[in-house]
């Protein structure tokens, strides 16, 4: 899954002094929950990511007890804090902009991905958004196997899509 993109050299310069911020969505390399995803924030997705494969405490309980195996499979990169990566997590899952269940066609593995195409082209994520989405460089990471999925012609000129997961 990972590709020669260096982590590193690629981090967002816009910060809220705690490192930048990043939206993550996972799934599970395992068979038997390979049709599960999960998708958070965070401002260290290595540390985040052993903590959902119980390498380490902390990690959400939907993630636990599932015999590790999650994987990032899409990034999401250049929030300026912590309030505006809330506010795209919420909105990753909550597609349709109401709390509760997402459209059946945004769920799983492959769903998420659809979702992305929807809420990427919006101006804020969330009534809580301190800026507007297209005044903020991003720049999505997607596996390669997904880059199918996501309608790179359709998306704002300020997002930039890339081909494989950053080495964490």
């Amino acid at each position: 899954m990972e590709n020669n993109i260096d982590f590193e050299e690629n981090r967002e310069p816009i910060t809220d002094g705690r490192g930048p911020w990043y939206c993550y969505i996972l799934r599970n390399s395992n068979p038997q929950y390979a049709h599960l995803s999960y998708n958070g924030s965070t401002n260290n997705p290595k540390r985040r990511l052993r903590q959902h494969n119980e390498e380490i405490t902390g990690g959400a309980r939907y993630t636990h007890g599932r015999g590790g195996g999650w994987e990032i499979y899409a990034l999401l990169t250049g929030f300026p804090d912590h309030k505006n990566a809330l506010s795209c997590e919420w909105r990753i899952k909550h597609t349709n902009g109401k709390p509760g269940k997402r459209p059946s066609n945004h769920c799983g593995v492959i769903g998420r991905i659809v979702g992305l195409n929807d809420i990427l082209r919006l101006d804020k994520w969330t009534k809580q958004c301190t800026i507007n989405n297209k005044d903020i460089p991003l720049t999505l990471y997607l596996s390669e196997d997904m880059m199918k999925y996501i309608k790179t012609s359709d998306l704002p000129e300020n997002i930039t899509v890339l081909a494989g997961i950053p080495k964490l």
